[in-house]
């Protein structure tokens, strides 16, 4: 098998390649939108604590809602979930338009639809996560969890870039139009789509159903601890993106355009790191790059949060996007591996509160200290954190790392009696 096969294994699945196109327009015209609302809520406040608070705002929802999201994608079939939510996020697109064009947006109107759209994405996002393996067959999956990892981060290379040249040229309203319009294929895709037949297992209550994931996740060491990491990383490590606006304004001076090439020298980063993850066959030793990324991730950030150039900016965030994306897609595709499709929606759940439930808290966090300290300070207070919590989680990979092996075992050995047995 040739490195290109062996990269595209997933695409063999004539369901996977489909959703991973029309995926893939809907994140851009979703990345077009992001950084066109947050160069808007800049120009409308010129404030970095109120920046935070947006951000905070449109993914707190993931904090509370991100458990029973793995919940609904465990109870119900998975694709009607997207549906909803995808047709959730259309509207929140529309309704942005309508303001905007109309000449009566405010920041309270950013903030209420931020809120309405992070409802939407905390329950889309685990229900995303979780419809990939209905689509492939087990051997391919982290192939495609790092192939879909790679196309969000592209995404985020041609949304921001895009969004930066249209805000310049024409304003952010046609940016909110370009992501209304991205929405439209998979839904349709959605509706048309015959995916495989997901294990249900419903105990007596909701409150059953819910605390036999975070049983399961609490009990195995791997699982617990690769939590605690995403979700320390994504409060102390990437809420800096929040203040962004800054960086590219007040001290690289590069203006909106600026914004739009910094966010993208992230995605290239990140679409790099997907790609290394893509052409790995096994899961296995993955821990040992996760620790090594999450302790060159903190000193980039660091390094970063005093770069005057943009060149060194550009390359810094490049190398932190290429970090978290093995954190977190690594941590995904190990997550989903260790456990049993019954409680796949359930664990992806938890992932994603770590994942998006902690961005919030930390956005809370950086705008607040970045509004006393300084915008540099703060983000160096958030590299040291990300420092010392990769080098304790290197500690303890030995470790870790078998009782990794053994999860993913009993799983291969447990789905092959299942299968023999239907």
């Amino acid at each position: 098998m040739t490195f290109i096969e062996n990269l595209s294994r997933a695409f063999k699945h004539k369901n996977y390649r489909q959703y991973f196109f029309w995926q893939f327009l809907s994140f851009v015209g979703t990345w077009t939108q992001s950084t066109a609302q947050s160069w808007l809520v800049y120009k409308l406040t010129g404030s970095a604590l109120f920046l935070g608070f947006v951000s905070f705002a449109a993914s707190l929802p993931a904090l509370i809602f991100s458990p029973l999201s793995g919940l609904a994608a465990d109870h119900f079939k998975r694709k009607n979930v997207l549906i909803v939510t995808q047709a959730l996020c259309l509207v929140q697109g529309i309704i942005m338009i309508a303001l905007y064009f109309s000449g009566h947006i405010n920041k309270w109107h950013i903030l209420y639809l931020s809120v309405f759209l992070g409802i939407a994405n905390s329950f889309d996002v685990t229900a995303r996560q979780s419809f990939i393996p209905l689509l492939i067959t087990k051997n391919d999956l982290l192939n495609a969890i790092a192939l879909n990892s790679s196309m969000f981060n592209a995404a985020r290379i041609f949304g921001p870039a895009i969004a930066g040249i249209l805000i310049a040229a024409y304003g952010e309203g046609i940016c909110f139009v370009l992501n209304v319009l991205s929405y439209i294929p998979i839904i349709i895709f959605l509706i048309l789509v015959k995916a495989k037949e997901q294990e249900v297992r419903k105990p007596a209550s909701p409150f059953e159903h819910l605390k036999e994931g975070l049983s399961f996740a609490w009990k195995n060491k791997p699982i617990r601890a690769l939590l605690l990491l995403v979700g320390i990383i994504s409060f102390w490590g990437m809420s800096f993106t929040t203040l962004m606006p800054i960086f590219s304004d007040q001290i690289l001076h590069s203006g909106s355009k600026g914004l739009g090439i910094l966010m993208g020298a992230s995605g290239v980063g990140a679409v790099v790191g997907g790609l290394f993850l893509a052409s790995r066959q096994q899961v296995t030793g993955i821990k040992k790059i996760i620790a090594f990324c999450s302790v060159l991730f903190s000193i980039c950030i660091f390094i970063f949060s005093y770069s005057k150039s943009l060149f060194l900016s550009m390359f810094l965030l490049g190398v932190t996007g290429f970090c978290f994306m093995i954190i977190n897609a690594g941590s995904n595709t190990a997550m989903q591996a260790m456990s049993p499709d019954y409680l796949r929606g359930r664990v992806i759940g938890l992932y994603t509160t770590m994942f998006m439930g902690m961005f919030p808290l930390g956005s809370l966090t950086i705008g607040f200290l970045a509004h006393h300290l300084g915008t540099c300070k703060a983000v160096t207070v958030c590299s040291c954190v990300c420092f010392l919590v990769g080098i304790y989680f290197s500690l303890q990979v030995p470790k870790l790392a078998k009782e990794t092996k053994s999860l993913i075992d009993n799983q291969d050995k447990t789905e092959i009696v299942i299968e023999q047995i239907s």
